[in-house]
């Protein structure tokens, strides 16, 4: 009966020992050691589950009582990748049992990526909004500051004692203009990619390296490639657009690495998609803000070195060519984007 259940369900006793499962617990646990069903009775389920040699800090099965006999809570620590919403219920003692417990495991994992997708579409959207707005508004006022600021100086003489402080006010203009630009282009992300064409995904990111080459030899960075396969890696999409997804990614790999280092450029196919991995042997990034790093004008880099949106107009870009882009990272490692485009079919 219970196997009919698709979710993994156990029915176990007050020292977490397992009593008997369900055969979709069987399949979840992945434990190679029990290669069959039957082994499992007998064994604590923190230890077959999570793979744990004492019981989970989280787990609430103890505080399960006569009087509440059901509670629910969940986990993303049991299974790497996964997480759960757990169901408890207390099953009393009788003649014939001990008290025993009914644990339902349900993966949300799907859910909770999906709510998090949905979310951060949500603030791109209002962001950019927001940003359009300001940008236009701000735009009018700068360009007559920079076009006096220009007429001025071209009637200056060399020997004037202001030429300098104009000079800057040019510089400081020029820089809020280019601010200015990115919020615009970030506002318009908004829209669907307007030209679509094919798209050899492994040439355009070897033009894109090209075009940072210049850099990468200044600042002693070697790119390597690992090509896994030879399958092909037409995509549709905007060739610019594709070209600015990956300069993004390989400028703050190169500003991640500030003595030189490694980026590691690799390229598989996984079904209908195909992959693309870029590593770098930079600095990494924090745990507590790796969550962060694709939200609007969130940025670690000094005032003046960056507005926070080159990783939100690249997770835009990405998601508009449907697909999907994940980041992992190990403090003084170095990080590694994941990214995935659909094939043409």
């Amino acid at each position: 009966m219970i196997d009919a259940i698709a979710d993994p369900l156990i029915l176990i006793d007050s020292d977490y020992n397992i009593i008997r499962q369900n055969k979709a617990y069987f399949y979840m646990v992945e434990n190679h050691k029990l290669d069959n069903i039957t082994k499992i009775p007998g064994n604590k389920c923190y230890n077959i589950f999570a793979k744990r040699n004492l019981p989970c800090e989280h787990c609430l099965v103890q505080k399960v009582n006569e009087n509440d006999k059901n509670i629910k809570w969940t986990s993303d620590s049991l299974i790497e990748n996964k997480e759960f919403e757990i169901l408890v219920h207390y099953v009393p003692a009788n003649e014939k049992n001990n008290l025993r417990y009914v644990v339902h495991y349900r993966d949300i994992s799907d859910q909770k990526n999906l709510q998090k997708t949905l979310a951060h579409s949500d603030k791109l959207v209002a962001i950019g909004k927001l940003a359009g707005g300001v940008a236009h508004e701000i735009n009018s006022p700068l360009a007559g500051v920079l076009a006096f600021t220009q007429i001025v100086l071209s009637e200056m003489n060399e020997e004037n004692p202001h030429k300098e402080d104009l000079e800057q006010i040019e510089i400081a203009a020029r820089k809020c203009k280019e601010i200015v630009e990115n919020l615009l282009n970030f506002a318009r992300l908004e829209a669907h990619v307007e030209v679509k064409n094919e798209i050899q995904l492994l040439a355009e990111i070897q033009k894109t390296v090209k075009l940072a080459k210049g850099l990468l030899t200044q600042k002693n960075i070697t790119v390597v490639w690992d090509i896994l396969d030879n399958s092909d890696d037409t995509i549709y999409g905007n060739n610019g657009q594709i070209g600015q997804i990956f300069l993004n990614l390989i400028s703050n790999a190169i500003q991640a690495m500030k003595n030189g280092g490694v980026i590691e450029i690799e390229k598989s196919t996984e079904n209908d998609f195909v992959c693309i991995k870029i590593k770098d042997t930079g600095c990494g990034i924090h745990p507590d803000i790796i969550n962060k790093i694709f939200d609007p004008f969130f940025t670690t880099k000094t005032v003046g070195e960056g507005t926070g949106l080159g990783l939100s107009i690249t997770y835009s870009l990405v998601k508009q060519h449907g697909g999907s882009i994940t980041v992992e990272s190990v403090i003084n490692e170095g990080s590694e984007f994941i990214l995935k485009f659909p094939l043409k079919k």
